[in-house]
């Protein structure tokens, strides 16, 4: 068999990653789905951290990649036994030895494009089969390592070659960072967009992708110029380590600490910023529709949760820093998503009821009453365009929506309703009054919203890392850091 009927014969790999397609939470999973869950998880993130490094690139990665660059032989080669293993039994020490004296240097080849291309496919996003992942953290460090890895790997080409060789290795990135831009960029306008789409906002995925594009360039351009300005900003230059210079991921990671501030787009449109708390914004509804469980969230706790996102969503349009254009898709998207909640979390009932095998079963998924759900979601929305306070509409929101639950259950009118019968706790514990009058922030359903906005508050005005918690279900502070209590029943 000839070396091309064997590279022939290896089997090519499949795609098998599923649509996105979020569902509502059917009830707690078993022990071990949790475990196969968790399992896949850190399986992913292993997998993912291993196409590309973090913005803490060291001295150590550098040896290593170095290593493996020394080691690294094709699959012609293995196949003909030819293949050079000579350095594999060079120590990192060794190297690092090798390294500081000159012996062995640093250089650009054809290696470091593979890596550089391998590299840049582990950068994306995701789209499970419960909810998408398109996080603000993510999009900031999508663009950022696209730009400073494209921008120092450009200039050390130019270091390195010149003339025809030097053109041509430039068009070899050019166009390995083309497709790796168009890649990323059409995977977060589909993502967002989709989900846009589902909640009444089409027509957004061209100019997300556009957006999303031209965020990369523009950080790379500024990359660029940075290092056309500070030439010698690593401090490296004349010390043992300056063979690290010739590193291009080392000098990547080294512009991403610069914290250089992002251009604002000058022909309006979604800008950087929008980017980042847009996706953040899609991420967490499909996370809050992923986890509204028809066997225990009752109409009441919809309309707060419902509302408690829709007074968040107020929150980041004024206090964010974002663009008209987005304002305007997160004021749409809200809207829709209000009302196709209802509808989708109404449809699994019926699914449920459809499934019933018993009359008792048809009975514990009843119809959605979205007449209850409008009432505490309006109720809450009346007290926050009134006060303009987000934690006090949730208290009169909130005690409305306890005592219609109240009602509720002592006239029997939910008797038999799952959502009814296990949803309980939530209201129960949801106030835990005190001396003083008012709610105490600790061991209370309430303190995990209050603890929530807190966090988001946070976040939000600090830019960085943004959270929206939009069902104040996770990321909490503890409920006892400040002992702050609201100190009124308003």
């Amino acid at each position: 068999m000839t070396i091309a009927e064997r590279i022939a014969a290896i089997p090519a790999a499949a795609n098998t990653a599923a649509e996105f397609n979020g569902k509502l939470a059917q009830g707690a999973p078993s022990a071990s789905v949790e475990k196969s869950r968790a399992n896949a998880e850190t399986t992913k993130a292993s997998v993912i951290s291993s196409l590309f490094h973090h913005e803490d690139y060291t001295k150590e990665d550098a040896l290593k990649k170095q290593w493996r660059k020394m080691n690294t032989v094709n699959l012609v080669e293995i196949l003909d036994g030819t293949a050079d293993r000579r350095n594999r039994s060079l120590s990192i020490q060794d190297l690092e030895s090798r390294l500081k004296e000159g012996t062995v240097k640093p250089s650009v080849e054809d290696t470091d494009m593979q890596m550089l291309e391998f590299e840049f496919k582990g950068i994306g996003f995701d789209a499970g089969p419960a909810y998408a992942d398109v996080g603000a953290e993510k999009v900031r460090r999508n663009i950022e390592y696209l730009a400073s890895r494209y921008a120092a790997m450009e200039a050390k080409i130019k270091e390195t070659y010149s003339g025809a060789l030097q053109k041509a290795e430039l068009d070899k990135l050019q166009k390995i960072y083309q497709r790796a831009v168009e890649r990323s960029s059409e995977k977060y306008a589909e993502i967002v967009g989709n989900i846009l789409e589902k909640n009444g906002v089409s027509g957004e995925k061209a100019k997300l992708s556009e957006a999303f594009s031209k965020s990369v360039e523009d950080r790379a351009a500024q990359y660029r110029e940075f290092l056309k300005e500070n030439d010698g900003f690593t401090g490296l230059e004349g010390t043992e380590d300056e063979w690290l210079l010739a590193d291009d991921e080392y000098i990547a990671a080294r512009l991403r600490e610069q914290n250089i501030a992002a251009w604002a787009p000058e022909d309006g449109g979604y800008t950087r910023r929008d980017l980042e708390v847009l996706g953040q914004y899609a991420s967490e509804i499909t996370v809050m529709e992923a986890k509204a469980n028809t066997y225990d969230m009752n109409e009441e706790r919809m309309g707060l949760e419902l509302a408690m996102a829709a007074m968040k969503t107020d929150t980041i349009i004024r206090e964010s820093g974002v663009s008209k254009e987005l304002e305007e898709t997160l004021d749409k998207t809200l809207k829709g998503f209000v009302s196709s909640f209802m509808e989708r979390f109404d449809e699994q009932l019926t699914a449920n009821r459809n499934d019933a095998m018993t009359s008792y079963d048809s009975r514990g998924n009843a119809a959605l009453d979205k007449k209850s759900v409008w009432n505490v979601y309006d109720k809450t929305m009346e007290e926050y365009r009134q006060s303009g306070d987000l934690m006090k509409a949730l208290v009169k929101g909130a005690e409305y929506a306890k005592d219609k639950y109240s009602q509720k259950t002592t006239e029997g009118a939910v008797l038999g309703i799952y959502r009814y019968m296990n949803g309980a706790s939530y209201w129960n514990n949801f106030f835990k009054a005190n001396n003083g009058g008012g709610y105490d922030r600790a061991a209370s359903t309430y303190s995990r919203h209050l603890t929530a906005f807190m966090d988001f508050k946070k976040r939000l005005d600090s830019g960085e890392g943004l959270q929206l918690n939009l069902s104040g279900s996770a990321n909490f502070y503890s409920a006892n850091d400040g002992g702050e209590m609201i100190s009124e029943k308003a």
